[in-house]
């Protein structure tokens, strides 16, 4: 059993009807069955403060929103995109993921709950922290869970997912750039695909302050795809079985000892 995705390493612009448009010319270009875009795929916040941000973040009826939800059910694909939504609490907005079925409908809607306030940069300023439990979903018999960008550094998070079934691990990211960041994230992706035996699919944004780097890691922890410096698609399939053999050989899971890991 396969899974065809693709991996979408765009730029954002602060002007949302030009990243609108790139999003739905790749939706309707691509071959793949699965379309994973990267965190903050509206628009780029630059020097917009809290309260503007939230005027331009989404909700589940947004112009922006609906124009995806159409562009899928038009080209029968599956659509996985990370946005600003706005919260209940003003001005703050919620890094939020929306799955987004081939028929136009939200599979499921994931917040961000680990919110990046280290190495200088606090995204709590214009982010509201979610609570919302950690969910699996399956795409054609394939089971996946959904992390955002910071939350790769939060094993807990994956191996949860990967208890509740979850044989990929999808994260929509927005990486910033600094000192030694791309060995991070290429170390850290490996790291959750490893430990779970499960494949790691992430699209991240590249330009303004991001590293790009998006990256298909295989349940051995072996890069089996990886963007260049530049925007661009690239398409990976993923395999029920390779996730199997893999866990056959290495039987991790089941392995655990949780009776004596004392939090």
């Amino acid at each position: 059993m396969e899974l065809s995705l693709a991996l979408a390493q765009i730029k954002t612009e602060k002007e949302k009807g030009k990243n609108l448009q790139k999003i739905k010319s790749i939706i309707k270009e691509s071959k793949a069955e699965v379309i994973i875009f990267p965190e903050f795929s509206d628009f780029y916040v630059s020097d917009l403060k809290p309260e503007e941000v939230y005027k331009n973040a989404e909700t589940e009826d947004s112009e922006f929103l609906n124009e995806i939800f159409y562009y899928a059910s038009e080209n029968r694909k599956w659509v996985i995109l990370g946005v600003y939504e706005k919260s209940e609490d003003f001005p703050k907005t919620y890094s939020a993921v929306y799955v987004i079925e081939p028929e136009g409908k939200i599979r499921l809607k994931y917040r961000k709950t680990h919110l990046f306030k280290a190495l200088g940069y606090d995204e709590s300023v214009y982010l509201k922290q979610s609570d919302n439990t950690l969910s699996v979903f399956e795409i054609n018999g394939i089971k996946a869970g959904l992390m955002i960008c910071y939350e790769i550094r939060f094993p807990e998070i994956a191996r949860s997912l990967a208890l509740k079934g979850a044989e990929a691990l999808i994260v929509p990211s927005a990486w910033l750039r600094g000192y030694n960041k791309e060995e991070q994230w290429i170390t850290l992706a490996k790291a959750r695909a490893m430990e779970n035996t499960a494949y790691v699919l992430t699209s991240n944004q590249i330009g303004n302050i991001y590293t790009g780097i998006t990256l298909s890691v295989d349940p051995a922890g072996v890069i089996k795809a990886r963007a260049s410096e530049i925007e661009e698609v690239i398409e990976v399939k993923i395999s029920k079985d390779r996730v199997n053999k893999v866990r056959s050989a290495l039987p991790l899971l089941e392995q655990r000892r949780p009776e004596l890991y004392k939090l």
